[in-house]
């Protein structure tokens, strides 16, 4: 009994080990995320600006097709690559619309860009109307 009692000790001890090392870990991936160049804002500022400019307009052929074989879910309809630039500023702009983006994964922001891309709406747009706030 007494070496049951040990070993269940100390696999409590672990788990809570591997959790903080854990939360400690994505704490400093998130600082580290946050500390972007002015520089690649202003990329990803134009990014967002071009996909917005071509989303809105209607006579602009799609460099990447929904419905081809060729489509490549990592890219918008503009054929631009969502990185993870785009994707923190993004986050960024559904945080200010008040969206919970903070608690979604990046896929499933990528998400939200590639299919706002692809319905010719805003991120925000797209997200307030597909997710759950």
């Amino acid at each position: 009994m007494k070496k049951f009692l040990i070993s269940v000790a100390a696999l409590l001890v672990a788990v809570v080990v591997i959790f903080g090392a854990y939360k400690l870990g994505t704490s400093e991936s998130q600082k580290n995320n946050n500390s972007t160049s002015s520089s690649s804002v202003s990329k990803i500022s134009n990014n967002v600006s071009s996909i917005q400019e071509s989303n809105s307009s209607s006579s602009v052929s799609k460099k990447n097709p929904e419905n081809t074989n060729q489509y490549d879910p990592n890219k918008t309809a503009s054929g631009v690559t969502v990185d993870s630039a785009m994707i923190q500023k993004v986050t960024q702009e559904l945080n200010e619309a008040g969206l919970p983006a903070d608690t979604w994964a990046p896929s499933d922001i990528k998400s939200i860009i590639t299919q706002a891309s692809q319905q010719g709406v805003s991120a925000v747009t797209y997200a307030k109307e597909n997710y759950h706030q």
